[in-house]
């Protein structure tokens, strides 16, 4: 170790303020209280000039100090805790970034050295050195001071960084968060427009890269969730009366959109801005506004009647048993070496601390000059939030710190290993752990914002997200008090909603979210809304008049105890019975002229063809079912065709018989019983591919019964006759 009266620890440079308290172990704490006045670029000719004013806006003016309170609060809690780091002193040595990176690597460099007048890789005194690190608010400046401590293998503990890159563990080892990374408030955007049944959307950013790299991967988020984005667009944080030509860009983009939901994601300055150019321009925008900020509470009085009616998606409020009184009694002399507090008190109460600014002629504060008058003016300092976050910061170093203490050789390149393994609970059974990407569970709260026309604002819990429950949102719709123009939920969709028996028919060329909504085709229904296909009723069923669902098929059928179906089925049995008395009769007289004349076989062939026929219409009668409707067109078919190729076979038999009679015929090979054989053959099978038949069941065994009846009666009867009643022609004379 250097003395710290050594060339090396004595670089001249101008003194940095920080608020040291040694202790036996020390945290290295950087906030943000105070911001530059002007960041122009340096020109490395001389220091840069110290101009600062207090981080805030006129309705919070103490937002960011309650993080600095936050912080000492803690450290005193714990010191006061026997059960934690007992017998060991907790010290600090707390540094403001000024919301600066340059100002937070010359703060890291300090805490680390021990000094103000630093030179990096000295250490200037060896009980200024923290072990562990708490900061920053910002993620970009996080990131500046962890490219610091991390080289020495100092972890990390962020009470604001959201940066979604904190969670590769493989950059980032030693790095901690208190608070969700930003991917946990995507699903909460997400959770929350599909409660509401939105599917269109606008977004708005500010161009600073951290939060045009987080617009542009949320944006991607929610289309991957299948939700549209109809615009994204940049604000910056220029001055109105500069350049706000991108101001009125954005404005002009949400005017000519029809997405009613916007969500703002941006730094509150650039918020400012667009407000302030939002009421020189539109009266309304008639939208609802989604904010994700760390910090919007800061702007409550700032908002107008334009506002009303936002959701709000804010970390979740913790409490803090103690804090409130240890804000309110918060003044320069009860922390008389605290400069930060004594600046806080000159900029915002107008009046000067003992040790501090002697040479100012304003007043030394007095037991006046505390934080109570700011809840006399309706702001409520006791909303913790990113300040329960710097609280629970502070005790998971403690609780990393009191592990590597109790163990028997305690070294500190293991504080880390004891940091990922903590699990605790605060004073009111908050569970606080690290998961494996070194954050807490998302926790947020929905707050519905309302402005009113006397200009007083009310702000109302409609709903909580947590990551580690499902479905991680829990919404109030009933408690939300949406703006006036808004006659109940907003709606947000690029097309209205498809009814049930309509699809959604996407246009070539637009977001899928906006469709046109066409009738479902014959024999299809879609019995939810908005759905892309439509269903097909099974065979039994089909669609209702509305196309939304299947109904059962309405079975009519011919019913055997129905008089129609008894006449049918009796005739049925009677031509039956009449084609099997003449097959019996000409099988009693086969050796009759007549019957040997006729073709026997053909004959026999085309009456049991027939009996069948007949047989075959009670197929359509009765409860129809899968057997007999498969059998009913192709037995009859068959049957059928059966009868028609024996008549073709008898005729064309009869024709070639004439023919060969003439002398020199060669007609007279073929005349025989395999010729009938042969034309039955060829003629029956082409017949059973074109029977066809889809007539009602009554007609279908009226035309089967008729067509029979008329072979058997042309056919047969006249033979019947001679062999029955006029034997005497049917007997063969010599």
């Amino acid at each position: 170790m250097k003395n710290p009266n050594s060339s090396a620890c004595s670089l001249s440079r101008e003194y940095e303020e920080s608020y040291l308290q040694e202790g036996d172990i020390m945290l290295g704490i950087l906030i943000d209280i105070f911001s530059l006045i002007d960041d122009d670029l340096e020109t490395f000719t001389a220091h840069p000039e110290k101009e600062y004013y207090v981080l805030s806006v006129s309705s919070s003016p103490l937002q960011y100090y309650r993080h600095f309170l936050a912080a000492i609060f803690a450290i005193e809690e714990i010191n006061s805790n026997l059960n934690l780091l007992p017998n060991v002193t907790l010290g600090f040595h707390i540094h403001d970034s000024w919301a600066n990176e340059r100002k937070a690597t010359s703060s890291t460099f300090s805490m680390l050295t021990g000094s103000s007048d630093y030179v990096p890789n000295y250490k200037c005194t060896q009980n200024r050195i923290p072990s562990a690190f708490i900061g920053h608010l910002l993620s970009s400046v996080s990131n500046v001071m962890y490219q610091i401590t991390s080289i020495y293998g100092f972890p990390q503990v962020s009470y604001g960084a959201v940066d979604p890159a904190f969670s590769d563990r493989i950059r980032f080892p030693l790095f901690y968060r208190t608070v969700p990374s930003e991917t946990a408030q995507y699903q909460v955007i997400i959770q929350l427009i599909k409660a509401f049944n939105w599917n269109w959307v606008g977004m708005i950013s500010s161009d600073d890269e951290t939060h045009q790299k987080a617009s542009e991967e949320m944006k991607t988020e929610i289309i991957n969730n299948g939700i549209c984005v109809a615009f994204l667009v940049q604000i910056s944080d220029i001055d109105a009366t500069t350049d706000s030509t991108r101001f009125y860009f954005a404005l002009q983009t949400i005017m000519q959109s029809n997405a009613r939901v916007v969500i703002i994601y941006s730094k509150l300055i650039s918020l400012m801005a667009f407000h302030i150019n939002l009421l020189s321009v539109y009266s309304s925008t008639n939208v609802v506004w989604l904010i994700l900020s760390p910090l919007p509470s800061a702007l409550e009085t700032e908002y107008s009647n334009e506002f009303n009616g936002s959701l709000l998606i804010l970390f979740h409020q913790g409490n803090i048993p103690g804090l409130k009184d240890f804000l309110y009694k918060a003044d320069p002399s009860r922390f008389p070496k605290d400069p930060f507090t004594a600046e806080v008190w000159l900029q915002v109460f107008k009046c000067r601390s003992g040790q501090y600014f002697a040479k100012s002629s304003l007043h030394i504060c007095n037991a006046n000059d505390t934080l109570t008058q700011y809840n006399t003016h309706g702001h409520d300092i006791s909303s913790f939030r990113l300040t329960y976050s710097m609280y629970i910061a502070v005790y998971a170093a403690a609780h990393a710190l009191h592990a590597m203490y109790t163990t028997n050789l305690p070294k500190p390149t293991q504080l880390n290993q004891h940091l990922k393994k903590i699990h605790f609970r605060t004073n009111t059974g908050d569970e606080i752990f690290f998961n494996e990407k070194g954050e807490v569970l998302g926790h947020f709260d929905i707050i519905n914002w309302n402005i009113f026309h006397n200009e007083t604002v009310t702000t109302r819990h409609v709903g909580t997200f947590n990551s580690s429950q499902s479905p991680g949102l829990a919404i109030d719709k009933e408690a939300i008090l949406w703006a006036s123009h808004f006659n109940g939920i907003p709606f947000s969709n690029c097309s209205a909603s498809c009814l049930p028996g309509y699809r959604k028919a996407f246009v070539e060329g637009k977001h899928v979210c906006c469709y046109e909504c066409v009738p479902c085709s014959e024999g299809e229904i879609s019995p939810l809304p908005d759905m892309e296909n439509c269903l097909t009723c099974p065979k039994d069923q089909w669609p209702n008049e509305s196309r939304d669902k299947c109904i059962m098929k309405d079975i009519d059928f011919l019913s055997y105890k129905e008089p129609l179906g008894v006449a049918l089925t009796t005739t049925a049995l009677v031509l039956s019975f009449c084609s099997a008395a003449v097959f019996c009769i000409f099988l009693k007289h086969k050796k009759s002229p007549i019957v040997k004349a006729n073709n026997q076989e053909l004959s026999y062939i085309l009456l049991l063809s027939l009996m069948l026929s007949f047989l075959c219409s009670l197929l359509f009668i009765g409860r129809p079912k899968k057997v007999t409707c498969l059998l009913r067109q192709t037995s009859f078919g068959i049957i059928f065709a059966i009868c028609i190729s024996s008549i073709l076979g008898k005729t064309i038999t009869v024709i070639i018989a004439f023919t060969a009679t003439r002398p020199g015929s060669r007609l007279r090979n073929y005349v025989g019983t395999r010729v009938p054989k042969y034309i039955l053959l060829l003629c029956t099978l082409p017949e059973v591919f074109i029977t066809t038949g889809k007539y009602l069941a009554a007609v279908e065994i009226f035309a089967i019964l008729v067509s029979s009846a008329g072979l058997l009666g042309l056919i047969f009867i006249p033979k019947c006759y001679f062999i029955l009643i006029k034997q005497p022609v049917n007997t063969r004379h010599d």
